[in-house]
């Protein structure tokens, strides 16, 4: 297990408990050369007006960076201090890549971050404003970590500082027209060596760089440990598109004995190895020739004329799936059952019509059972995934 620290009597950072831990915080500016005072007064048209205390923290930014040779997906990660938390959007941090979080009011007035650092222009893709975090000059507390679930949390970094007494302030009359004296004030910067540095900023850069590690070597213990806890979606799809390049043939054999009939059939497989026709060699259950059992053939154009979508179900869709079927699947499907993983059923339906919807809201991630009882008696099933 990997951890990245750096301790000091005044401030530290450092790795947490080390889940999926291939992110790491860099540097967080958190003193601006605005005047943080809680409000400011003024007196317009004899009228006394005060400017709340967030806009006097435009300017502040924490700066992550993905130090595994791995491009990131940063769903389900968050940042959050003493009082507030930030959950990323849906996007990806590349390998080896910066990104910077920055302060801002939001929608409006927003405070447009290349304005105030310049060397960040042209690289606004790597810039995500938030107003959710505050970042306190005095005593704070920033960790950016994973939740498996929206309710249990991995801390992965944690950068924290306290000083005895409030730092000075920075304030600069009308800096927002000098961009300039922004790199005047000091930024926490990650370094191993010393155990930390007070620097000039340099968002999307660093004067340390963290070494590239094996994003496999990274998360190898965990995966071991929380492997139930994985979320497969980058892998998922692959999964269920995947047709595996080999075949196993159909089997069919003579039982001995006589029975009605002109066929010899007494049970076959289809090509993924499921008996579909026959129970046993011997009574009334073998299937004759002439029969009403569908043979392999149909009932694999039975299934593949049943759709199940979305499938994945997830929260895009408001976890709504919809099941329909056509072509050679019209009127052969006598029922329909739905399973959970540990065999309880969860819907039903007897066709009236070809297709029929219900929500899995309410139901853990998993895999599914789609059970569709044929008029012949014999079964073909399908998997629904949800997460």
């Amino acid at each position: 297990m990997k951890t990245k620290s750096i301790i000091s009597f005044l401030l530290f950072i450092c790795g947490g408990t080390l889940f999926y831990s291939q992110l790491l915080i860099t540097e967080i500016y958190n003193n601006t050369p605005f005047n943080e005072i809680l409000h400011t007064k003024s007196i317009v048209n004899g009228v006394t007006e005060y400017t709340d205390a967030s806009k006097h923290h435009r300017g502040e930014f924490i700066e992550i960076y993905n130090y595994s040779d791995k491009d990131i997906n940063l769903k389900n990660w968050y940042l959050k201090d003493l009082q507030g938390i930030f959950w990323f959007p849906e996007m990806i941090i590349k390998r080896g890549q910066f990104l910077i979080v920055a302060y801002t009011t939001l929608p409006y007035n927003t405070t447009i971050f290349p304005e105030l650092f310049t060397t960040t222009a042209g690289k606004e893709s790597q810039i995500i404003y938030q107003d959710q975090i505050l970042l306190r000059n005095k005593k704070d507390r920033v960790t950016l970590g994973y939740s498996l679930n929206g309710y249990t949390f991995f801390d992965k970094s944690t950068m924290v500082w306290e000083f005895g007494t409030e730092p000075a302030k920075n304030f600069i009359p009308n800096v927002w027209t000098i961009p300039a004296a922004y790199y005047t004030v000091k930024s926490i910067q990650y370094h191993p060596n010393p155990l930390m540095t007070m620097d000039t900023p340099n968002p999307l850069d660093a004067t340390y760089v963290p070494d590239m590690e094996s994003y496999d070597a990274i998360v190898k213990d965990e995966q071991q440990t929380y492997y139930s806890f994985l979320d497969w979606s980058d892998n998922v799809k692959f999964l269920i598109d995947k047709i595996c390049p080999i075949t196993i043939e159909r089997i069919s054999q003579s039982p001995p004995g006589s029975y009605s009939g002109n066929g010899n059939n007494c049970f076959s497989y289809d090509s993924a190895g499921n008996m579909i026709s026959g129970l046993n060699c011997s009574g009334s259950t073998t299937p004759v020739s002439g029969s009403s059992v569908f043979s392999a053939d149909e009932l694999e154009n039975i299934k593949n004329n049943i759709t199940i979508y979305p499938n994945p179900v997830t929260s895009t869709s408001g976890y709504n799936v919809t099941i329909s079927w056509s072509g050679a699947a019209l009127g052969k499907i006598q029922s329909l059952q739905v399973f959970n993983s540990t065999g309880y059923q969860i819907y039903s339906y007897n066709p009236g019509t070809n297709t029929t919807s219900f929500s899995m809201q309410n139901q853990l991630p998993g895999t599914f059972i789609a059970n569709f009882i044929l008029t012949s008696g014999q079964l073909v099933s399908k998997n629904i995934l949800k997460w």
